[in-house]
């Protein structure tokens, strides 16, 4: 038997095999999970006395045995740092030293504003006016690719650039868990909490992960608890909201909640015409190309690339990458049609055939993060019927697909089911603004 990382059940369950149950219960079952490193497992204890208990008595006999059945040595670490220390009290000189990781490239001028952002982007604006004092914390979600990392790093610059003694840090919550893991490792483990309660700005992203940290979940927590005490601010990033972030812990749900949490909506073909044009601007100034781009070729970027921003500029890369060594030695070309599509077969697809319901049921479960089999199943519960009427609607909003086709393509519904849910969906946006306004942007998802 090997171990395999996070089987923590495997790894209790061979403790178990050696120690009688009073003294497994009491000591080992209260362990929490924080991470491998090297062959060794980081187990966090919650209570000083038993830690100490356990590295006096059973450890080495536990480790004697982990060895030779999983190849492995686990070590106690505490999850009782103390975090009385008043971090107003440290000094400026300390807290320059810590790496900000942000990168220069991110800021708001360089965020290109559309109706879908709109919201994010005067949020996060407000938050580097003023950190700590107004959304605090700030939590932005957004499918991949959509410009909220971006907003997180622009919120760190401008503070960076108009208060100079406050300090920041930008991370994902696994490069968190690394360190958190790393520091453990060399017995350092308050130093880490004493880093991140002294700074002013924390910045987090791919927060989604944070059911997967173990005994790091518990450090975190009292690190964001500490940070929102002192007022200092939080941004946290996810890609999607707090409600479907897997085995949240109510809780930590709660401390997200307390803030502000603002979403960034799938761009429509007008807003990644507006990122595109912004985008070639930026390169042409950095780069001194001596050609134009067509607003054919534009359209056709634009059009083809639909989901992620990330993805699209990379594409514009590639454009520019092919014609820099195409036309070197001309000037005041324009790139033609033919040639964008010629230099960008290995990364654009041809286009799709016209959209279908199964295309439908797929967007959609993803943006209600759901599976797809959910959607044509009989599960009625509320987190399944409104995506699936959502679903109808739009099928038979964009396709020409009649009631009784819709009906048999969500498991064998009947019409009558069909025509109830589209008409329950048009009475909601009739009321709710919100939702309108992002199947209007699914809508256009499709329709461009």
């Amino acid at each position: 038997m090997m171990w395999k990382m996070n089987d923590f059940d495997t790894l209790k369950n061979q403790i178990r095999e050696i120690l009688d149950i009073p003294t497994y219960e009491k000591y080992i079952n209260p362990l929490e999970y924080i991470g491998e490193n090297k062959g060794i497992v980081f187990l966090g204890s919650p209570e000083k006395n038993k830690m100490t208990w356990i590295k006096n008595n059973i450890l080495e006999k536990i480790n004697t045995k982990l060895k030779k059945t999983l190849g492995i040595k686990i070590k106690i670490v505490p999850l009782f740092e103390e975090l009385e220390e008043k971090t107003e009290h440290l000094s400026f000189a300390v807290k320059k030293t810590f790496n900000s990781n942000l990168q220069n490239k991110f800021t708001f001028d360089t965020f290109t504003l559309t109706n879908s952002n709109r919201m994010a982007h005067s949020f996060a604006y407000n938050v580097s006016e003023y950190p700590g004092k107004s959304y605090n914390p700030l939590y932005i979600y957004s499918d991949v690719g959509l410009g909220k990392t971006h907003l997180m790093q622009a919120i760190g610059n401008r503070i960076k650039n108009t208060y100079k003694n406050i300090s920041i840090v930008y991370t994902t919550s696994s490069d968190f868990m690394n360190e958190y893991v790393e520091y453990t490792r060399q017995k350092q483990g308050t130093q880490i909490i004493k880093k991140y309660t002294s700074i002013d700005v924390l910045l987090i992203d791919d927060i989604q992960f944070i059911t997967k940290w173990g005994g790091t979940r518990e450090q975190f927590y009292n690190i964001f608890n500490k940070l929102i005490q002192l007022e200092k601010q939080i941004v946290i990033c996810s890609d999607t909201h707090p409600d479907n972030i897997p085995n949240l812990e109510s809780r930590i749900k709660s401390r997200f909640e307390m803030g502000s949490i603002v979403d960034i909506l799938p761009y429509s073909l007008e807003d990644r015409m507006a990122i595109l044009k912004n985008k070639i601007s930026e390169k042409k100034i950095a780069k001194g190309n001596n050609f134009e781009i067509s607003e054919d070729v534009q359209f056709f970027l634009a059009s083809s690339i639909k989901d992620n921003i990330r993805k699209l500029e990379g594409a514009l890369n590639r454009l520019i990458g092919v014609a820099d060594l195409t036309f070197s030695n001309k000037s005041g070309v324009v790139l033609s049609l033919d040639f964008a599509k010629d230099a960008l077969k290995p990364y654009i697809s041809p286009r799709q055939k016209k959209t279908t319901i199964k295309n439908i049921q797929e967007f959609i479960a993803k943006k209600f993060d759901i599976k797809t089999s959910d959607i044509i199943s009989r599960n009625n519960s509320r987190k399944v019927v409104l995506p699936r009427q959502v679903a109808m609607y739009l099928c038979k909003t964009i396709t020409n697909s009649s009631y009784v086709e819709i009906g048999s393509r969500f498991g064998g519904k009947d019409h009558s089911t069909v025509i109830y849910s589209i008409r329950k969906v048009k009475s909601m946006l009739a009321k709710d603004p919100e939702l309108l306004k992002k199947i209007n942007s699914y809508i256009e998802f499709f329709k461009d």
